[in-house]
Formats: C-alpha cells, structure tokens, sequence
C-alpha cells in the first residue's frame, strides 16, 4: 500500500528547516542537514515531502549502483566493463531518491553482500548491492539517527568521507562510489550523536513547536484537512509543489554561476573565527550554504542575507564546547557581526574572546534556604578531583546491549570478525569462515579422492568469531543529607561524578541518578542515554537533612527491576555514593538494620554493585564496608578517587 506523504508546501512554519532541506538539494556538497527538535514538530513530516519535490538525474538504465553515464571515470566495475567494450550506455531518467535507513539495519543490509558460493565456483564476482548502492547520488534518511548502532555509524562515517563504499569478505573484494546527502532527524531527549557523526553533517537546525496561536489554529486545520482527505489535500497543493520543484531544478543549474564577492568570503571567514570553531569546514559550509540560497531566490551573486542564512544553518554543531555542555549559537552576535561588516569587523574579532571570558568568569552564587526544624538545604559547588577518576569496572559482569566499554562473544552477525571458531551444536551454517573451512579441510584432501575438487565434510565447518562491544546500565544513588557537607564531601562527590559521567557518555553507557535526604529518596535522572540532563541535575542537588539510605536503595532496586524487564539484555549496575551512616527508619526497623537486608536484596537481584565510601573521617563510625559486604559490591574509598 503506497503511503500518501504530506505536502511539502503545506507545512506550516519552520522556515529554517525547510531551507535547510531546500539548499541540499540545490548543493548536494554541503553535506547533509540534522534536525534536531521535540516529538510532533514536522522534522519526519517534512523531510519525506521533500520525495515529491525532488529533481530529475540521468543514470544508466537498470544499474543497481546508480551510475551517472556523462561520468566514464566513476562506474561500477559492471558499467564500467561494458564501457570498455565498446557499448554505448542506455540512459535512464528518474528522480532523486530518498532512501531510508532503519534502525535496526544489519552491516549486510548497509554495505551489501558478496555471494561466496557463487565466487568459488564460477569464479565470478556476485555482489548484491546495499542501502549504499541506493543511495549514491540521492539522500540517504536515518530518523532517529542518534539512536543508530554504533559499528552501523563507523561504517557509515568510513563511506561518507571517502564517497566509496568497499566491501571484504573472505578476500574477495568489491568496491563502488557511494556519494550521498545524509539527513538525520532526532530527539535530543533520547541521547545525544556521536562527534564523529555530528561533523559530517553540514548544516544543522533545531525545530520547536510554534508559540503563535494562529499559527498552530492553522496547523490544526491542514492536519485535520488532510486526513480527512489525503489526496484531494495533495491536489490542493500541487501547484504550489510544482512551482517550487521548478524552483529547485532552475537553482540547481544556476548555482554554479552564481559570484561569490570576495568581502562575502571574508565575512564567512569572520564569522566562523567569532564562533571559535575548529579546522576550516565551518566557513567552506557557510559560502556553499550562501551560494545555494542566492540560487534558490534567483540572484546572480552572493549578499550578506545569504551569509547570515549560511552561517545559521552551518555553525550550531560547530560551535566549540565540551560534549556534555549545553552551547547554542549567538545568533544576536551573528546579526551584528553581518550587519556592521565592515565598518567594525576588527573591534568584533578583539572583542569576542574578552565577552567570552568575562561570561565564564564569574562566579557562581550559592542558594542558601531558610533552616528549618528539620534541615538545612544547601547548594555545594563541585571541586574537580585532582587525578582522572577510575572505577574497576573490569570487575563486574559484561551485559550485551550495545556500547563501548567491553568487547564480548557473539554469535549473530552482528560485530566485528576477530578470528575463526567451531560451530556450536545444532548451529545453522549462516556465519561461515571460508578461509577457515578450507584451511581445517585442506590436509585431508590427499585422502579424500584428490580428483580435482576440494570436498568439504561437515566437521571441517569453522565460524566466524565475533566481538562486539557492550556498555552499562548504571544508576548512582546519591547520599545528599546533611553530613555530606562536612569535609567538602559533597563537593568532592560532584566533581568526582562530573568526571565519571563524561567517561559514561563516551563509552555510550545508559544512567540513572537517585538522590535521597531527610525522610525520602527520589529519582532525580530516569534511566537513559542523555548525559548533558545528569550533569545539569548533579550541579544543582541540594544537600541537607537525614540519611534514608534504604528509601535510596528500595528505590535503586524498583528502578532497576523495571529496566530488566524493559532491556532482559542489560545487566544493572549500582553505584552508591555515601558515608554509610543511616538514621531514618524507612520501615519501622533499625536504620541500620534495614540498610543491610536491603544490601542482602542487592545482592539476591544479582544486581552488579560499587559502594564509594565518602567517609573521610578516619574516626567516624560509618558502616559504608559492611553495607558493600552485604551487597557484594566492590569497596572504594573516596580518598582513592581525588
């Protein structure tokens, strides 16, 4: 049943996505646009009307790899051999396609696969193409693209910047051009992209739901419009889809034609040096951006409008910050840098890195409640640990979602050959070493018949062996009562989790953070991907009040039975951060008491467990090693971590 997509005309609002979008299809060298925004606010919606907008190309009929006939130097080795021959290359015309790339999607399905039978035997070179190969001179869609499998990233960023997608397997090799647009669309509130990936993108926009209430009274009525109607809605707008197809076609023969002044390519220049952005990709972004809009309005040469469309399309996934910080672009600082070039475009490039640095160098406010009865609440700045923070995670038990702390086994397809092994029992022959069955059959091939063809029993079969690698589900419960206060604990605690989290977002790991004091615990960071929330809730955890450290740990434990049964594939992991000095009774009991039967549960979950002493006092009675006995966990004293 074919899908009847929403007219790209019709869409109400985000302009900037929409040019975005536009000036890809115009330049397809500007490198592919992310959309980043909440649920409901058109970035799937629109990138699939774009299909209808989407210009015609030439290609050679019936090739799989989408050859372009007027370009004899980047055939595939099929087109490219009847070329050589002498045949004349029949000419197909179509539109650009728009080919979307699952989630789920296996490195098969992506690259293509080489049929090894078909090899061996006939001596020929049986290659079926992939996604790679349906993409090459369209755009290649990945919806929810900070959700894709990280070794389906690597592939994809080895592709994306050399334009040739290579496929190996068991020595045979082949290998075809592979040039594409990449548009990715994502929630920022399911994770956050990987560098790597976030730097192939050459624009990025980020959407949100409109605030104009006669804006989103017209949103309402096409919506509802259209799904009363889908076709006679599309015939509404087809004029206006035709105009702007026209449009696009029009641009993409004229912007090779339009000038570039060359007060505009210093004006990108002084930009992306005022944004403080790395290497030169980010300006090079800007004038192609520029160039492509000046086409898309039908003017012969590049002007300031462009540059400032340029250059707001192209800096916000460039502008310099740590990954976990939140930055966005200056947009009101860009406006000024277009609109006072060039009278005052040296006192912009003086003045930038001092307003910089005033901003970060103020210093931060403390928040100090009014003291109650019961407890005082306090916000303690975090004080950085004076050595990289290391937790031995190498002790605890490997989970299989996916990440990049721990290489494992498996036995799917999925990961990275790394050597040959026997089959298990009653194992389907999917996964096949070539190379490795023949070696095991070779040295019986003298007793077999030596009649001129290898002969394989069943015992010479060997499989790839395969590693892939795994991350942690992680949830840190914080004690945040009143005697963290005392020696800086908290402090400490702060900056020894802001160090821990960073390495988390690398390794791609998945947390949660539980806090509790006075008479409750609460979960202050639900399971997930996103560490720039966790770095945000940790600077502003108050402390004061009691210690309910078995309210923390019933909660820890509640948390992590829920996400056993949402990922049975994740083992949990709890790190607690205390002094180990519980005196609320949660349940009637002993506080003490209760800490322990609740650690003895830890342990009967098989729940993997790090207990982190903040005790600094060596006089203090703190039960911090006994609680981690009970919990099985591994003991460290927070005086080994700073």
């Amino acid at each position: 049943m074919k899908r009847i997509r929403f007219p790209f005309s019709a869409i109400v609002g985000q302009e900037l996505m929409k040019t975005a979008l536009l000036l890809n299809v115009i330049d397809p060298s500007i490198g592919g646009v992310l959309i980043r925004g909440q649920r409901g606010t058109a970035k799937s919606t629109g990138v699939r009307a774009l299909i209808d907008l989407l210009p015609e190309i030439r290609t050679v009929q019936h090739c799989p790899f989408q050859c372009d006939p007027d370009d004899s130097q980047n055939l595939c080795p099929f087109c490219k051999e009847r070329f050589l021959s002498g045949e004349k290359l029949p000419v197909a015309v179509r539109p650009i396609r728009l080919v979307n790339l699952p989630i789920g999607t296996t490195e098969d399905r992506l690259l293509g696969t080489i049929d090894i039978e078909k090899a061996i035997k006939e001596g020929k070179k049986s290659f079926e193409p992939g996604l790679l190969a349906e993409a090459h001179r369209g755009i290649l869609y990945v919806d929810e693209v900070n959700l894709l499998n990280d070794q389906i990233v690597d592939l994809l960023l080895d592709v994306a910047a050399s334009g040739v997608n290579i496929v190996e397997r068991e020595g045979i090799g082949f290998s075809h051009a592979s040039r594409f647009v990449l548009v990715g669309t994502m929630n920022p509130e399911e994770g956050d992209l990987r560098p790597q990936l976030l730097d192939r993108f050459g624009l990025s926009v980020t959407v949100k739901a409109s605030s104009d209430i006669k804006e989103r009274q017209e949103i309402i009525k096409r919506r509802l419009e259209f799904e009363k109607d889908p076709v006679g809605f599309r015939k509404k707008w087809e004029s206006e889809n035709n105009v702007l197809k026209n449009t696009l076609t029009k641009a993409r023969t004229t912007v090779s034609r339009v000038q570039i002044p060359e007060e505009m390519l210093e004006l990108a220049a002084q930009l992306a040096i005022s944004m403080d952005t790395d290497g030169h990709r980010a300006e090079i972004t800007i004038v192609k951006a520029a160039r492509a809009h000046a086409a898309l309005k039908g003017k012969p040469s590049v002007d300031r409008s462009d540059v400032l469309i340029g250059a707001r399309l192209s800096l916000p996934h460039r502008v310099k910050k740590t990954p976990l910080e939140k930055k966005e672009l200056d947009e009101a600082k860009l406006e000024k840098i277009v609109s006072n070039f060039p009278e005052k475009k040296e006192q912009e490039t003086k003045t930038w890195k001092a307003v910089y640095r005033n901003k970060n160098s103020q210093p931060k406010k403390e928040s100090l409640s009014t003291p109650s009865p019961f407890y005082i609440t306090h916000i303690c700045q975090s004080i950085k640990p004076l050595k990289e923070v290391k937790i031995p995670f190498h002790r605890l038990q490997l989970g299989n979602h996916s990440g990049k702390r721990f290489p494992f086994n498996t036995f799917d397809k999925s990961g990275f050959a790394s050597g040959i092994r026997f089959p298990k029992r009653d194992e389907k022959h999917f996964d096949l070493s070539i190379i490795g069955t023949l070696r095991a059959a070779a040295p019986y091939q003298r007793h077999r018949g030596m009649n001129g063809k290898v002969i394989i029993k069943e015992d010479d079969f060997r499989f790839k062996k395969r590693l892939r690698k795994t991350g942690l589900t992680i949830v840190i419960v914080i004690d945040s009562s009143a005697s963290m206060r005392t020696n800086d604990k908290m402090s400490k605690t702060k900056g020894i989790l802001d160090n821990l989290i960073k390495d988390f977002y690398v390794k791609r790991d998945r947390l949660g953070i539980i806090t509790f004091r006075n008479q409750d615990a609460h979960i202050l960071l639900p399971i997930t991907n996103n560490m720039r929330d966790a770095i945000t809730h940790i600077e502003k955890l108050p402390v004061g009040g009691k210690t309910p450290l078995a309210k923390g740990l019933t909660l820890a434990i509640n948390l992590l039975k829920q996400e056993k049964l949402k990922n049975p594939e994740s083992i949990p992991v709890i790190m607690v951060f205390s002094d180990g000095r519980p005196n609320v009774s949660c349940f009637g009991e002993d506080p003490v008491e209760e800490t322990l039967a609740l650690a003895k549960e830890i342990k009967r979950h098989n729940f993997q467990a790090i207990f982190i002493d903040t005790e600094l006092d060596p006089m203090a009675m703190g039960y911090g090693y006994i609680i981690a006995q009970r919990m099985g966990a591994v003991y460290m004293s927070m005086d080994n971590l700073i």
